[in-house]
């Protein structure tokens, strides 16, 4: 070894080092050129150096093209000629261009070679030449169609690897952006063949980043520059692979969309779709249908950017029918559109989209950076969205649609909505089939019984699943977890909306009533407000076609519930509450439990259903509405507490009642007025107002016109004792023998509340029975601003020699105690004190079957309340329990039993959270099935097993043709929208659906035997 060689070793690793130290940070990776990608890359090199500023360099680029042509035969058909000095100015945009534009057409096999050059070097060029690179590349885009065609699967690649690298260019390329927009996307979207292709490379980059992500963002506001060459093509596409995404959810069916493996492309050309919304660029005349559909399954879904995203595209596309140019809308309709505009920006829509938080929808719309958490899976709070919430959205939707379609000859629109939401309607898929069923059953103008035996069929097949996981709580245990309840409740707004479809002399009219009674017993808050709505547009249809004139409702129910009797007694066994036994108690039964619902509504409407069949009861018999009967005094009973009419003209026979009162009608609601009159027929009822100060009410009240010949009312009757406010002493003295109610005394003995020490009680405020939903008595009112009330002295509530049968006197009393049992109302427990009261004078011998539901009241009021009002009547139930005490008593609370209602307290109480599901469930199906069997044996459903699972909905066609609008078509408008209402000054308004779009909806004021309920 030689004697240096470590010297030299070092010396080289020093040399090494150095030249490292030396070399930049990166280094450039130059691709290796191939020979057959020599042309396309030396032609790029000479046009892009054409447009620089040096001149000899420009000239060497023009020698260089001269000898690319010549040497690779390139078709230039003469136009150039290597030349040396030759001058060429720096403004030669339009001669690279137009050479571009030749060699694009003559030699397209150098297209792929040619682009991919282009956009390599893009990137390294200034700005300058960046814009040229962009004019002269635009003319070879349309080349990559006879690529995407081609047999070989490497060129096919290529294309999508190049339209990759677009994208890439558009989203970093911030300072050309608006030039790449329009020179290259708006070049692409008038390339049929290609849209599909780039609508994939849109999507897959949009998923890349995620929902919310800048790329996601940039893909979306590309879409616009990409439907700008051709508005019809670019729409039809999107709006056509939204409907497809949609459909295969059904394939693989999740409790939620959110949870479905294709919701990132769902949310991703929703986004798209929002985008493209503005400015017509969804083409409204040609897909209003699609976008309908596609908002009503996706409204209030998502992240809260998506659901505002949803929102605005409503918005857009109203403003887009408002200003498209191919629709000419009256002035009438223009009217509809800015109405509904303005409407669909009110609070009440944000939370119907499940936007309430927001103050600006089309700021949290648009924002996108990735850093917003808004678009974040899992990290926003979800919104409850109600059924009935999509029932207003979807007929805000379709008032919007009809009343376009008037002035549209022959239009479509809503024949093609219904067929998407029917084939949804009747396929299995938990996150949009109940959806689907509500949006079928508000926009159908026409149903079959085929139709309705599916819709049944789903409610019979969805009726066990709440029994699974040990019941109905288990089915809410979170907002991921899929609700079977809510595909019951959508059946039965569905069923709710398309009865007064049916046919008159359908069986099926009948037969929901018993349905919506199912529904009831399943005690369950949201199913409940489901069944009272189904219950009440039955008894207004069939109202309508004039059933009950003949007969009671009773006879017209127990005679079609005849073929079911054997399911349906083993229901009300179940429940406790025996519709053959006594079927007017029984139902009021069902309903008392509607006055402890959480909603506002759904308690006017069990008011209302009370009101009607109180109605029925009394046109059936051909008497006053408020006559005591057999018949009328279980609904007389219930609505004694929400119904001022009803105590004025059900009185008292031993004792005065809360009959009138001083208070004007404008301190009163909708069913509470004054009796004045100047009529002799006409007696004045002035009462002692219970809610007043002991002072005032230890005294009558004059009338205040006594100069029309009024009498002074009579002092108040007294009972068998006296009825003053005894002392605890003499409360003792009378209660003695009476051992069941002996912990009354001593409960009588427990310390005033502070506030009532000094004997003066403050007057509480009276409730009012009605705000705003409580208006029931409106159509009774309408025509004059004070009702006349006349009064019968025989027409009592209570009356013995009426109410004859023992079981009837029992089901009343238990109706009362089980209203005091319940209630928390102070005003309410005067009222129902006072009746009782009543009751035990007249009926002594079955008041006993109610003492185990008065004793912890009674025991309440006793120790804490010192308003004489309330404490007058139950002083006097204890009174004249004592005064008629037998022992043993004739009639027991076990009795309820025997009559089969010994579920009426229990089943009228709160809904229960711990239910008995499974077993009734069960009992449900095989009821349901039998109504089917019974009176739909036969018919064929429509479409079988396997269109339930197969998605075949149509999609928007590629083209659509101009419509074109010459005539007026008369439609009707939309059964509810918004707060429109339930009543107007004049008189209930109410929508009729027509079975066809030849019959147009009128709107009317409900006749005595015509009314439809709009739910």
């Amino acid at each position: 070894m030689h004697q240096e060689c470590e010297a030299i070793v070092q010396s080289i690793i020093h040399i090494r080092k150095r030249w490292e130290l030396s070399q930049p940070d990166s280094i450039p990776q130059h691709t290796k050129i191939r020979p057959k990608d020599v042309p396309g890359t030396l032609l790029n090199i000479a046009l892009l150096n054409l447009g620089s500023s040096d001149p000899s360099l420009r000239s060497a680029a023009y020698n260089l093209l001269c000898a690319l042509t010549c040497t690779f035969n390139l078709k230039i058909e003469g136009q150039l000629l290597e030349t040396s000095g030759l001058c060429i100015p720096a403004n030669n945009t339009l001669f690279i261009v137009s050479i571009s534009k030749t060699l694009a057409a003559n030699e397209p096999h150098l297209t792929l070679e040619f682009l991919e050059e282009c956009i390599s070097g893009f990137s390294k060029s200034s700005i300058e030449l960046k814009h040229l690179c962009l004019e002269y590349m635009t003319p070879w885009l349309r080349n990559l169609v006879r690529f995407c065609k081609h047999n070989d699967d490497a060129k096919r690649q290529r294309v999508t690897a190049i339209l990759d690298k677009l994208i890439t260019m558009t989203i970093n390329e911030k300072q050309m952006y608006p030039s790449i927009q329009a020179k290259i996307w708006g070049s692409l979207g008038q390339i049929t063949d290609l849209l599909d292709v780039v609508l994939d490379s849109f999507i897959k980059t949009s998923a890349t980043g995620g929902l919310g992500s800048i790329k996601a963002e940039v893909m979306a506001d590309t879409a616009v520059a990409l439907a700008s060459g051709n508005v019809k093509l670019v729409s039809s596409k999107v709006i056509g692979r939204m409907c497809k995404i949609i459909d295969k959810t059904c394939l693989s069916p999740t409790p939620t969309l959110e949870q479905h493996l294709m919701w990132d492309d769902i949310a991703i050309l929703a986004r798209y779709m929002l985008m493209l919304s503005f400015n017509n660029s969804l083409d409204v005349a040609a897909h209003l249908p699609y976008l309908f559909h596609v908002v009503t399954l996706l409204v209030a879904t998502g992240p809260l950017s998506l659901r505002a995203s949803t929102h605005g595209l409503v918005i857009n596309i109203i403003h887009s029918l408002c200003t498209c140019s191919q629709l000419n809308f009256s002035e009438e309709t223009k009217q509809v559109l800015r109405l509904s505009l303005t409407e669909f920006s009110l609070p009440k829509f944000y939370l119907l989209f499940g936007i309430s938080k927001v103050k600006s929808a089309a700021v949290i719309a648009f924002r996108s950076s990735y850093r917003d958490r808004s678009f974040s899976p899992g990290s926003y709070e979800r919104e409850t969205f109600a059924l009935s919430s999509l029932e207003t959205v979807t007929e805000a939707l379709l008032e919007i649609m009809e009343a376009c379609m008037r002035d549209i000859p022959g239009c479509k629109w809503l024949d093609q909505w219904t067929e998407l939401a029917q084939k949804f309607a009747f396929q299995y898929n938990p996150s949009l089939q109940p959806r689907a069923l509500v949006v079928f059953g508000c926009i159908s103008k026409r149903v079959t019984h085929g139709q309705l035996k599916q819709i049944i069929r789903i409610l019979s097949k969805a009726s066990p699943l709440l029994s699974i996981d040990r019941g109905l709580e288990s089915c809410l245990k979170g907002p991921d977890n899929y609700n079977s309840q809510v595909l019951i409740e959508a059946t039965v707004i569905a069923l709710t909306k398309l009865q007064p479809l049916l046919d008159q002399d359908s069986p099926m009219h009948k037969a929901l009533f018993w349905v919506a009674v199912a529904v009831l017993q399943l005690d369950e808050v949201n199913l409940y407000s489901a069944g009272t709505a189904l219950l009440e547009q039955n008894l207004h249809t069939l109202d309508s076609l004039w059933v009950f004139n003949d007969k009671s409702p009773e006879e017209v129910f127990m005679e079609i519930r005849k073929p079911l009797e054997w399911h349906c007694k083993q229901m009300d066994h179940f429940v406790g509450l025996n519709f053959a036994s006594n079927f007017n108690f029984a139902l009021v039964g069902h309903l008392l439990k509607g006055y402890r619902h959480p909603s506002s509504t759904t308690v006017a409407r069990t008011v209302r259903i009370l009101h009607t069949l109180l109605g029925l009861v009394g046109k059936h018999r051909s008497c006053d509405k408020f006559e005591v009967n057999t018949q009328s005094v279980a609904y007389l009973a219930a609505l004694l507490t929400v119904s001022e009419e009803v105590r004025s003209r059900c009185s008292l026979k031993h004792r005065k009642s809360l009959l009138l009162s001083e208070v004007t009608m404008e301190n009163f609601p909708m069913d509470t007025y004054s009796v004045y009159d100047t009529e002799p027929g006409c007696r004045l009822l002035r009462e002692n107002q219970p809610w007043a100060s002991p002072k005032v009410s230890e005294r009558s009240l004059a009338p205040p016109y006594s100069a029309m010949g009024q009498t002074s009312l009579r002092p108040r009757k007294s009972m068998s004792v006296d009825m003053g406010q005894p002392s605890q002493a003499n409360a003792k003295k009378l209660l003695g023998t009476r051992k069941s109610f002996d912990h009354l005394i001593s409960d009588s003995k427990a310390p005033k509340r502070p506030d009532m020490e000094s004997g003066i009680t403050t007057p509480p405020k009276m409730r009012r029975v009605s705000e705003n939903d409580y208006e029931i008595e409106t159509q009774r009112i309408a025509n004059s601003h004070l009702r006349k009330v006349s009064v019968s002295e025989s027409n009592v509530l209570l009356d013995e020699n009426v109410l004859t049968d023992p079981k009837i006197q029992t089901l009343l009393l238990t109706i009362l105690a089980t209203l005091v049992k319940y209630t928390t109302d102070e005003f309410h427990q005067r009222i129902l004190y006072e009746y009782l009261a009543e009751a035990s004078v007249v009926f002594p011998k079955v008041f006993p079957v109610v003492h185990n539901l008065l004793d912890s009241k009674l025991s309440t009021v006793l120790s804490m309340c010192q308003d004489p009002n309330l404490l007058n009547p139950v002083h006097g139930i204890i009174q004249n329990v004592v005064y008629h005490e037998e022992s043993p008593p004739q009639y027991q609370p076990s009795c309820l039993q025997s009559f089969g209602f010994n579920g009426l307290w229990r089943f009228a109480g709160p809904f229960s959270k711990q239910t008995q599901i499974p077993d009734y469930a069960e009992l449900v199906v095989k009821f349901l099935d039998a109504l089917i069997d019974t009176y739909l044996p036969g018919i064929e459903e429509e479409g079988g097993e396997e269109s339930l699972r197969t998605p075949t909905s149509p999609y928007p066609p590629t083209v659509q043709s101009q419509l074109s609008i010459t005539a007026n078509l008369n439609l009707s408008n939309s059964m509810t929208s918004l707060a429109t209402s339930q009543h107007s000054p004049e008189g209930p308004i109410v929508y009729r659906r027509s079975p066809t779009l030849s019959h147009p909806r009128t709107t009317e004021e409900v006749p005595p035997k015509t009314a439809v309920v709009a739910v």
